[in-house]
């Protein structure tokens, strides 16, 4: 519970830290009052949860899923425990994805390589920095949840899975509409 709580922490603080950037670049202009301001800091730190919470409750539905499919291979103490490794590893996720996603496009646009090599190279970065990110969130031993060597790599790979699948769904969505705006 206390991990929750200090993850929302950190992350109303990152959104305060996002609104001065954004306010010392002029991205954004002087708000009219201090309460627009707060507003704004809230409207931030909904988005950057919701960005958290999404991939949470993928993993979540995940552990769920391959408890269900391959037996108890994930244990854990209590449902508390199970949300805070999930949002741990989330948040370890999305901060490292996006870097790795911006190394892989530069690389994919600098070599120019086809639309399917590019979508694997997307799949075996997020696969190992999820593989990665559930070692670490084990290894750091904070809360009461167990992975066996097989559960971790059955885990990350369906995980990974799903988020190219979604990613691939969103890209013929995107492109079926631009063909049919034109």
């Amino acid at each position: 519970m206390y991990s929750i709580t200090i993850i929302l922490f950190l992350l109303l603080i990152l959104a305060m830290i996002a609104y001065s950037l954004l306010r010392k670049k002029q991205i954004i202009d002087e708000p009219p009052n201090r309460f627009a301001a707060s507003l704004f800091i809230f409207l931030l730190f909904f988005s950057i949860c919701f960005v958290i919470a999404v991939p949470s409750i993928l993993l979540y539905i995940t552990v769920l899923g391959v408890n269900f499919l391959f037996g108890e291979t994930i244990t854990y103490d209590s449902f508390f425990s199970l949300i805070s490794f999930s949002l741990l590893v989330s948040v370890i996720v999305v901060f490292w994805s996006p870097v790795l996603l911006f190394i892989g496009k530069g690389l994919a646009y600098l070599l120019k390589l086809p639309v399917w090599l590019t979508y694997a190279l997307e799949w075996v970065s997020s696969w190992i920095v999820l593989h990665l990110s559930i070692k670490y969130v084990l290894y750091l031993n904070l809360m009461n949840v167990s992975i066996g060597d097989s559960g971790i790599l059955i885990l990350s790979f369906f995980v990974s899975f799903i988020f190219i699948e979604i990613d691939l769904v969103y890209s013929r969505m995107k492109q079926r509409k631009q063909s049919l705006d034109t």
